[in-house]
């Protein structure tokens, strides 16, 4: 279980490359992954990796990963208090975090509940990864927004997101399975929002309806604007 665990942190490690892919890649990559979810979905797979922790990680637990699945977004939302420079617009941005957000938060609920997979530790709904969803749906963003002009800020946030699926593993919370499909399910919605928005913001007609969002160091709002 060792190895296979070692060749799952790799497959995560791998999307530090995505920032500078096309989305056509980006999708691709997001299939990969689920399809070595689908690979791994086995109980030789699961009985190895109970195996491994048994040996090596028995006593184990950090609280880390219920953090750490956010700092991605939490570092674009500082990255854009301080200044730096976006592909897109601020108010475009965010609104195809909510957008994606809506997407996984709706998909991967259903997921668990349709599923309904024992979790390693004998909990229910384990498949996918939330956490591991939430993480790499921010780093995604972060990629997409901030490769250009600084590649260390998307790097970080696919390394923050990688280790916070390592850790649901280690933590007895996830299976390799609901780790790798929780990738490809935050990868594919901020790649969903990205498409999807400009449809949408399109249809919507900037002459009809405007909003604009208000971003202080304490509150986080938006101002509406309809005429008929």
């Amino acid at each position: 279980m060792k190895n296979k665990l070692f060749v799952c942190l790799f497959l995560l490690s791998s999307h530090l490359s995505l920032g500078q892919s096309t989305s056509k890649r980006a999708w691709k990559a997001a299939a990969a992954l689920a399809t070595t979810s689908a690979l791994v979905y086995n109980d030789f797979s699961r009985t190895a990796q109970s195996e491994f922790r048994s040996k090596h990680l028995i006593d184990f637990h950090s609280p880390a990963d219920n953090y750490l699945q956010y700092t991605p977004t939490l570092i674009n939302i500082g990255s854009h208090l301080v200044g730096l420079e976006t592909k897109s617009q601020p108010k475009d941005q965010l609104a195809m975090f909510v957008l994606g957000t809506g997407i996984y938060y709706v998909t991967v609920k259903s997921m668990k509940y349709v599923i309904n997979e024992t979790r390693p530790n004998g909990e229910p709904y384990s498949f996918p990864s939330g956490h591991t969803t939430t993480a790499f749906f921010g780093a995604h963003n972060l990629a997409k927004e901030y490769w250009d002009e600084h590649p260390a800020i998307a790097i970080t946030g696919y390394a923050l997101a990688t280790t916070t699926g390592i850790l649901r593993m280690a933590n007895n919370q996830h299976w390799a399975s609901d780790v790798l499909m929780g990738a490809a399910m935050g990868i594919a919605s901020a790649e969903a929002a990205y498409w999807v928005y400009p449809k949408l913001k399109k249809a919507l007609h900037q002459s009809a309806f405007e909003w604009d969002p208000i971003v202080t160091p304490n509150f986080y709002a938006a101002r509406v604007q309809v005429r008929f």
